[in-house]
C-alpha cells in the first residue's frame, strides 16, 4: 500500500527524507493554496447585476427622454435662481426628469458603496453577498426621507414652511444632476478591478463631496436671502446631512468584518 502525504505544509518538517518515513513509494501530493481561501466579492452575485442592468436602463431613459432638461438642472445649480424663486418656472415633466434621476441616483451611489467594500477588502458585514446592495438602496432611501422630514421640520420652526420648498427643489435638483453626470463613471467603476476601479471610485467620491459643498454654500446664500438665521442653518445642517450619513457609515463600519 501506498501511503501519500496530503498536505505540502508539513514536508519541511520531514527534512526531505520521504522514503525513510513513508516507504520508497511515499510521494508529496500538492494541495493549491488558493482553493483554501476564496475572497468574497460583494458584485459578484445577480443582485448587484440586475442593479447595474437597471442603473443602465435608466441612465438611457433619463438621457434620452428627458436630455433637454439636464442643462436646466445646471442652471438652477450655478446660478443665482434658486429655491422658491424658480418653483413657478419649473414645469411638470422637468420634476418628473428629477425624480427620475434621484431613484436613478439611489442605484447608482448604493453600487458605488458595494464596489468599494470590494476594493477595501472588506471580508463580511454581518449579512450574505446578495443582500448588502438591498440594504445600501433601502439606507439611501431612508437617508433621502430624514433629510425631507429634517427639512419641513426646521422650516417649521421658524414658521416658514415656504423655505423648506426651495430647500428640497435645491436638494433634489443638485442630486439628480450629479446622478446623471456620474453614473457612466460609477458603471465603469462596477465593470472594472484594480487601480482602474480605485480611480475611477475616487472620482464618484469626489464628485460626491463637491455636491454636498455646493449644497452647502447655496444653502447658505438661500438662508441669507430669506434672512434666516445662521446658527439655524448650521442646525439644519447637522441634521439633515452630517447625522443621518454618519449614521449610515458608522453601522457599516460596525458590521464590517477586514
Amino acid at each position: 500500500m501506498t501511503d501519500t502525504l496530503q498536505h505540502t505544509l508539513f514536508a519541511p518538517s520531514l527534512g526531505g527524507d520521504l522514503g525513510a518515513v513513508f516507504g520508497a513509494n511515499a510521494r508529496v501530493v500538492p494541495q493549491p493554496v488558493e482553493a483554501l481561501s476564496h475572497p468574497v466579492l460583494f458584485t459578484d452575485n445577480a443582485v448587484v447585476w440586475v442593479g447595474v442592468i437597471v442603473l443602465f436602463v435608466l441612465y438611457l431613459f433619463v438621457l434620452f427622454a428627458y436630455g433637454n432638461h439636464t442643462s436646466q438642472m445646471g442652471k438652477i445649480i450655478i446660478g443665482r435662481n434658486l429655491g422658491i424663486r424658480v418653483a413657478d418656472e419649473l414645469s411638470y415633466l422637468f420634476m418628473r426628469a428629477v425624480r427620475y434621476a434621484l431613484l436613478m441616483g439611489v442605484v447608482m451611489w448604493s453600487l458605488v458603496a458595494v464596489k468599494w467594500l470590494d476594493l477595501a477588502g472588506v471580508g463580511s458585514v454581518g449579512v450574505e453577498p446578495e443582500w448588502v446592495l438591498p440594504l445600501f438602496v433601502a439606507a439611501a432611501l431612508g437617508v433621502g426621507v430624514v433629510q425631507r422630514l429634517v427639512t419641513n421640520g426646521v422650516c417649521r420652526l421658524v414658521r416658514r414652511d415656504d423655505i423648506s420648498e426651495g430647500l428640497n427643489i435645491l436638494a433634489d435638483t443638485l442630486m439628480a444632476f450629479v446622478a446623471i453626470v456620474t453614473t457612466p463613471v460609477a458603471l465603469l467603476m462596477i465593470a472594472n478591478d484594480g487601480a482602474s476601479a480605485l480611480t475611477l471610485g475616487i472620482v464618484c467620491l469626489v464628485a460626491g463631496l463637491l455636491a454636498m459643498l455646493v449644497f452647502c454654500t447655496k444653502s447658505l446664500i438661500f438662508f441669507i436671502e430669506q434672512k434666516v438665521s445662521i446658527l439655524l442653518l448650521i442646525l439644519y445642517l447637522c441634521t439633515a446631512i452630517l447625522i443621518p450619513i454618519g449614521m449610515v457609515a458608522t453601522l457599516v463600519v460596525r458590521n464590517c468584518a477586514i
